[in-house]
């Protein structure tokens, strides 16, 4: 795949006149799709695909184009071709872009990790620890590919192998627990404590609905549902710009007003390299960067553009300006003792539907969802009536954060509109006092 993405760099910087620059990003995923339920195989599929962004440059002025590509050469050659006529026709009709930021010199890189995921095998796998349970989900899982290569002789390359299994197990009456095991290599025993935990779970999902009143509640996060806070948190919390013209929910922390607990630190870490260390203007981003550290804010993600805009230094980060990669550091609650270090109080198991209700404040609401459990000296009792949170980030991540655990998972985004994502997060659990169930 590499070489055919040589071969079509190649025939289109060779077709450019000398005042144009070329820019393009390559996309390629080779996918196993395996649908789950009733603990069987009901649907299986493959989706090999190839996609190519061709961003044509010319006087400041800049127009894109992107083509699903056959892997036919003598096919594709041609419709390219005419993509760059096209592109080469239209864009002087533009105004010139202000922004308009990429990368000069030769910053050339390559990561091939191919770990030998086998689908067959991993979903063999599953069918052996779930026969005896109603297990429904989706299995993804292979390679994805990211290239790049601009007309100044720049060639990046990534190319990784992944899974992503989501999956949900239901009692006879139909209600649910939810989980997710993804990695970059399958690992049983993981695997097995997670099926484990949902098990467990299940056995007491069909218990007495426990009705609770509104109020504040001690709970527990668990890493995937801290991890739809961190999503929201993402909405801007780390953009420069966001910040700068106030639409961050972090633009108080960032101006030093506010800050988290000691114990929290954040990073866009992309050392797991499963998103790619290259932006799609080909600056290279910096392996690790601290975001927030120790509870006060430290950096903001700041791409080419915004760099420009106000005059500062870029960390490669994409017009956006959300982590790709976010990482919370550990905490020192012991995984296996959280029911205890809970005692009395809410198991979150996920969340959903959340929104801001208070953008400026990092006040959020949703709702619980999927196995959420009422816990009485350190025990389940039973499942809770589906409530609604509001709650500030400040907080979930300050004053009354008790502690997160000493245990990371490793989440990657389910989308697949289009293609497989490649957004991850590393998340502990975390306790949290005086959470606010509303309604």
């Amino acid at each position: 795949m590499q070489e055919y993405f040589k071969k079509i760099s190649d025939l289109l910087f060779n077709a450019l006149e000398k005042s144009e620059i070329l820019i393009l990003n390559f996309d390629a995923e080779e996918t196993d799709f395996i649908r789950f339920n009733k603990s069987k195989v009901r649907q299986a599929g493959k989706v090999n695909q190839v996609n190519i962004d061709i961003n044509l440059i010319s006087m400041k002025k800049t127009l894109r184009s992107s083509l699903r590509l056959s892997t036919d050469f003598k096919k594709d050659k041609v419709l390219i071709i005419r993509t760059l006529f096209f592109l080469r026709r239209e864009v002087n009709e533009l105004p010139k872009d202000p922004y308009l930021m990429y990368e000069k010199n030769q910053n050339h890189s390559e990561l091939i990790e191919n770990k030998g995921i086998n689908s067959f095998d991993i979903t063999m796998r599953i069918l052996d620890i779930s026969s005896s349970n109603d297990m429904v989900g989706i299995l993804s899982s292979g390679k994805i590919i990211k290239g790049f290569a601009n007309s100044f002789g720049q060639f990046n390359w990534h190319e990784s192998d992944s899974f992503n299994f989501d999956w949900s197990l239901y009692d006879k009456n139909g209600k649910a627990i939810k989980q997710n095991y993804a990695d970059q290599k399958w690992n049983q025993e993981t695997f097995a404590r997670l099926y484990e935990d949902s098990t467990q779970q299940l056995s007491v999902i069909g218990k007495q609905e426990q009705s609770i009143e509104p109020g504040a509640f001690r709970v527990y996060l668990s890493p995937s549902a801290l991890n739809e806070i961190i999503d929201m948190m993402s909405w801007g919390g780390f953009s420069y710009k966001a910040n700068k013209i106030g639409s961050s929910p972090l633009h108080l922390m960032a101006k030093g007003e506010k800050s988290f607990d000691d114990s929290v630190t954040f990073s866009e870490d992309l050392s797991n390299g499963i998103s790619p260390r290259f932006h799609s203007d080909g600056f290279i981003k910096p392996e690790n960067t601290e975001l927030i550290s120790k509870g006060k804010y430290e950096k903001s993600l700041i791409s080419p553009r915004s760099a420009l805009e106000y005059s500062v230094t870029h960390n490669a980060a994409e017009d956006y300006e959300s982590p790709v990669s976010i990482k919370l550091n550990c905490g020192e609650i012991d995984n296996s003792k959280i029911l205890s270090k809970l005692d009395t109080g809410i198991y979150l198991n996920n969340l959903w539907y959340l929104n801001f209700s208070d953008r400026n404040n990092a006040r959020i609401t949703g709702l619980t969802r999927f196995g959420c459990f009422y816990v009485k000296n350190g025990e389940f009792v039973g499942p809770i009536n589906t409530m609604r949170f509001d709650e500030t980030m400040y907080n979930i991540f300050g004053e009354k954060l008790v502690g997160l655990t000493n245990k990371q998972q490793l989440l990657m985004d389910t989308s697949t509109y289009e293609e497989r994502s490649i957004h991850s997060s590393t998340i502990p659990g975390a306790i949290v006092e005086d959470f606010k169930l509303t309604l």
